[in-house]
């Protein structure tokens, strides 16, 4: 059995990631975090504010974080 995921609550800009405010999505990867969770579970969970992208801003956050494999092109999910 896993642990709980955490859920961040604030997005980068501060908003708030309340229900109906907030798109939660998933985004397959082989960086060396998501690589490490095994066979099903190699990608990051995301979450995409609403009311950054009221403003005009795509403000998406990566759980676990993104890290680039060494040697690769620097290059996000």
């Amino acid at each position: 059995m896993h642990a709980p995921e955490h859920v961040p609550f604030l997005c980068p800009a501060g908003h708030r990631l309340d229900p109906g405010r907030v798109i939660v999505g998933w985004s397959p990867c082989v960086c060396p975090p998501c690589d490490e969770r095994g066979r099903g579970l190699r990608g990051h969970r995301t979450y995409l504010c609403l009311d950054c992208k009221d403003e005009h801003v795509t403000t998406k956050c990566y759980l676990p974080h993104h890290v680039p494999s060494k040697g690769a092109e620097y290059r996000w999910p």
